[in-house]
């Protein structure tokens, strides 16, 4: 492959496409070069010759928007996001890099809010950056075709569990949905509802495992691996309690669920990210 390709061996950390890799997170460190990126712009710009809607222009249209491409990737440090905060807060009131207190007049979350919210309208560079890469999550249900299906997508509890806390999923013919994931017995996942007996579930199979799967007979219990205690076998019961709630349950549909996600996909209009809409069919027999 090297000598077809002609490429060097390398060993990491190394920048590849302006993305630090590595095995670890990135370091504020090694993020350094970007706030440095955004801080050179500011010497080419007259901003004594703008007014403060000037700045806010060039604040949206530049200062805020050249960390995207890394956000996209992966989370960077609180102290890399709040160095290119302080920069982008420094031009917008005082046209220089550094603020003191008295020039910045209102508080910069109130300008980070939307303008319909009494705020400016400027991103906070955190939480774009979240919902830049919760995306990663949606494309892997909306778009099944995508070369990198199948990996593993790298997400933290918090940011899994404020995807699955943000969706709702209607199960369809069930061969989407999420057996172990999804939030689709009553609102709920099964994590939700016995999550002792979820952590008897090899990672791989709760990424793997569709409804459609686990429903085919009972095969959801061939997952189970591990010695089972007391509160294991309790929670197992629940969950096959569960079943008999929900009846007899029919999958139909021609295409399985996908989410909604409300307050996402304002988030990535607002970044001009495409998004899509998914709802499956679920129905009793009746």
């Amino acid at each position: 492959v090297i000598a077809q390709l002609g490429c060097p061996v390398v060993q990491l950390p190394i920048t590849y496409l302006g993305i630090p890799l590595s095995t670890r997170r990135p370091s504020a460190a090694q993020l350094q070069p970007l706030v440095d990126t955004v801080a050179a712009r500011l010497p080419t710009w007259k901003a004594w010759l703008m007014n403060k809607a000037g700045h806010l222009a060039l604040v949206k249209s530049v200062l805020n928007a050249i960390p995207v491409h890394q956000l996209l990737a992966f989370a960077p440090p609180k102290k890399s996001l709040k160095q290119l905060a302080k920069i982008q807060r420094g031009f917008l009131w005082a046209g220089r890099a550094v603020a003191n207190g008295g020039h910045c007049h209102v508080n910069w979350s109130r300008v980070c809010r939307p303008v319909v919210y009494g705020g400016l309208g400027v991103r906070d560079l955190e939480r774009a950056g979240l919902a830049l890469r919760l995306r990663w999550l949606w494309f892997a249900r909306v778009d099944p075709d995508r070369a990198w299906q199948g990996l593993d997508l790298q997400f933290s509890h918090e940011e899994r569990a404020l995807f699955f806390a943000s969706t709702t999923m209607i199960i369809g013919n069930g061969s989407t949905a999420l057996f172990w994931e999804d939030r689709w017995i009553g609102g709920q996942s099964v994590g939700e509802i016995a999550p002792l007996l979820y952590q008897c579930i090899p990672k791989r199979r709760r990424k793997a495992r569709t409804v459609a799967e686990g429903l085919a007979g009972n095969s959801w219990a061939h997952d189970i691996q591990g010695v089972l205690g007391l509160h294991e076998i309790g929670q197992y019961l629940l969950l096959d309690h569960q079943w008999h709630l929900l009846g007899a349950l029919v999958l139909c549909g021609q295409f399985s669920g996908i989410h909604t996600v409300p307050f996402l996909e304002a988030g990535m209009e607002e970044l001009g990210a495409s998004t899509g809409k998914f709802f499956p069919l679920a129905r009793r027999p009746g």
